[in-house]
């Protein structure tokens, strides 16, 4: 993260940090009020932690990495090591230990699921790990951003055209979430342009989406005030500890959900038991991802 991006006291990464928090939290809410009440009105609820995502995904990447304006191989596969290290192995614990609870044992959706192309099946869209769909427009705006940073760093009217377009697309897929990066091209972007200190043009251009719902605009002003709020008003070290572990939050939290509501079993064993092998599990996930990281990346 540059300079420019963090003050003396690391106000601006705890800030991100909290809106790290705010979006987990939105996601596990949607997902274990859904396990209960099956209710498509939730949706909203878990769209706007998954926009956050979005715009945050954009923002980061534009912070590290502002002068990358073409393809970049090594970069890409820096990128994927670092989110593959860790959804690789969640993956693979919860086959392993919830195994036909999660999947119907087509080997080919198992594999889709592995890179990233669940929406080439039908029977693929949400197996082993549901929530892990969001992944796939995620890599796929990644493939993008080069381009998007460069037009975006050019001028105002690429960010324009690139909101009005997304908000056409929605109208035309007509659902809160999709597994097209183009659905939610415009939340990158804004993050994009956001952290190019255009912090005031990507905010007037997200009031397009109140063509769709009011809610759709909501994420973009939660990202501006949330970005500006003072470090002191901020419980520091519960917002590190959640932005730090955010990705195996959400890799993980619907088997907690599942086994905390009986609809997945471990080995037969008792909720209290199944729940302890996840955390233990979970802080596997953690540290082994990390030597992962730092192995493959050495190399």
């Amino acid at each position: 993260m540059e300079k420019g991006d963090r003050s003396k006291n690391g106000g601006r990464l705890l800030s991100l940090d909290l809106i790290r928090s705010l979006a987990i939290i939105l996601v596990i809410l949607f997902h274990f009020l859904y396990e209960i009440y099956m209710s498509h009105a939730l949706r909203p609820i878990g769209y706007v932690g998954l926009s956050l995502f979005f715009i945050l995904s954009g923002y980061l990447l534009t912070i590290k990495y502002p002068e990358l304006k073409g393809f970049s191989l090594k970069w890409l596969v820096v990128r994927l090591v670092k989110l593959c290290s860790v959804y690789y192995l969640a993956l693979i614990s919860i086959l392993v230990l919830f195994g036909a609870q999660t999947h119907s044992g087509n080997i080919l959706d198992v594999f889709l699921t592995f890179v990233f192309l669940n929406p080439l099946s039908l029977s693929a869209e949400y197996i082993i790990i549901s929530p892990a769909w969001f992944l796939t427009p995620l890599v796929g705006l990644y493939i993008l951003y080069p381009y998007l940073n460069k037009y975006i760093s050019k001028n105002n009217f690429f960010l324009a055209v690139i909101f009005v377009f997304t908000v056409a697309f929605r109208m035309y897929v007509g659902e809160w979430t999709s597994y097209s990066p183009l659905f939610f091209l415009a939340d990158f972007c804004f993050g994009i342009a956001f952290a190019r200190d255009r912090k005031l043009f990507p905010l007037l251009f997200s009031l397009v989406f109140l063509a769709i719902d009011p809610i759709v605009v909501l994420p973009f002003f939660l990202f501006y005030l949330m970005y500006r709020i003072d470090n002191k008003y901020i419980p520091g070290k519960v917002v590190r500890f959640v932005g730090a572990n955010t990705i195996i939050l959400f890799l993980l939290h619907e088997a907690f959900i599942k086994v905390f509501l009986d609809k997945w079993g471990i080995f037969g064993l008792g909720k209290i038991y199944a729940i302890l092998i996840l955390i233990l599990v979970s802080v596997g996930i953690y540290f082994l991802s990390r030597k992962i990281q730092k192995y493959l990346l050495r190399k």
